[in-house]
């Protein structure tokens, strides 16, 4: 062929493609520079008709209803890509189970018994609990403004406090995670503890929420925050937990922290046709000026318990309570024995 002849763009596509992508080789095909093929085919494919590219072009007009039905299935799938771990599953054999709720450890403060948690955690391993965290592991106080003086109070050092969380997840295995406003105070460090989880841990901040599915058995829906937003009352432990069932999402246990004070409620909302049982966790810091406030008194604040035993019968039928909570491991223990041997009669 002669170098003088002009191509079109189309022919420089084709025998581009056909010369297998390659300008220099499709030019010794035509004739042609290995600069006249890069360009023609460039123009072709800038200039690719709309239909080509898989551009509908004589689609049938919409009428105003259909383009507004049209948006159901993009919000949907939004709706199911921003909330993927809603009501995530953890499955579990059949029978009844325990649920380990245990919150504001403060693993780094001076009045927190750490071999009081390591023991807790232990017997929760014991009973093959589901294990939940409920916020605030770490102090985790700024460097400056009020909080800073308390911060420069306690024995433990940064890089230890680190270590000591590493430990905790460690040895806890969590199921569940939820981050609180200690760990909130430092964005970097909700990173740092979300990589040291396992893979199976369903974590969210704030609060998360799952389904326990015994094989066999019915389903428990949990709702965990570290503090219920909807009500706050230091002398009504459960506020925001019942709040949350009158008002939230349907659920069979509430759990929180957050205000270190104890509580154990059982609630039927007959208006709602469900009821629930709803656990405040006083968490590990024994040793509380703000929970001695609350409380009303005392270097030692008044405040029994620090973590939660649920029991849960997947068996549990009509008007029964499913879920039965404990403030000791070994009371847990025994509830769940007598259970298991009822069901197995």
């Amino acid at each position: 062929m002669s170098w003088n002849r002009k191509f079109t763009d189309e022919e420089y596509h084709h025998a581009y493609v056909a010369a297998g992508n390659n300008a220099h080789e499709a030019g010794r095909m035509l004739g042609a520079s290995e600069k006249a093929v890069r360009q023609g085919n460039k123009r072709y494919l800038n200039n690719k008709p709309l239909s080509d590219a898989g551009y509908d072009l004589a689609r049938p007009e919409e009428t105003p209803e259909e383009a507004w039905r049209s948006h159901t299935a993009t919000f949907e799938r939004t709706l199911t890509e921003r909330t993927k771990n809603h009501w995530a599953v953890i499955t579990r054999p059949r029978g009844a189970f325990v649920i380990y709720h245990g919150t504001d450890q403060h693993i780094d403060d001076n009045a927190t018994p750490l071999n009081v948690l390591e023991a807790d955690i232990e017997a929760s391993h014991g009973l093959d609990a589901v294990m939940c965290h409920g916020g605030d592991l770490l102090n985790n106080w700024p460097l400056a403004g009020k909080l800073a003086a308390q911060w420069a109070d306690q024995d433990c050092t940064k890089p230890r406090a680190l270590l000591r969380a590493q430990h905790y997840i460690e040895i806890m295995k969590p199921d569940a995670w939820v981050d609180g406003n200690h760990e909130e105070m430092n964005p970097y460090l909700t990173d740092l503890l979300k990589q040291w989880l396992p893979k199976k841990t369903i974590q969210d901040k704030w609060t998360v929420r799952f389904i326990v599915k015994p094989k066999g058995g019915r389903e428990f829906r949990i709702a965990m925050s570290h503090k219920f937003q909807k009500g706050s009352s230091w002398f009504h432990t459960s506020h925001g937990a019942l709040r949350e069932g009158m008002e939230g999402e349907e659920a069979d246990c509430y759990l929180e922290g957050h205000l270190h004070v104890n509580g154990i409620m059982y609630r039927t909302l007959a208006e709602r046709g469900f009821s629930f049982c709803a656990v405040a966790s006083a968490g590990y810091k024994m040793l509380d000026k703000y929970a001695s406030r609350i409380s009303r008194g005392g270097v030692i604040p008044k405040v029994k318990g620090r973590a939660h035993w649920l029991v849960c019968d997947d068996q549990a039928e009509g008007p029964e309570m499913p879920v039965i909570a404990f403030e000791e491991a070994w009371q847990a223990e025994a509830y769940l024995n007598g259970l298991q041997n009822l069901r197995a009669a």
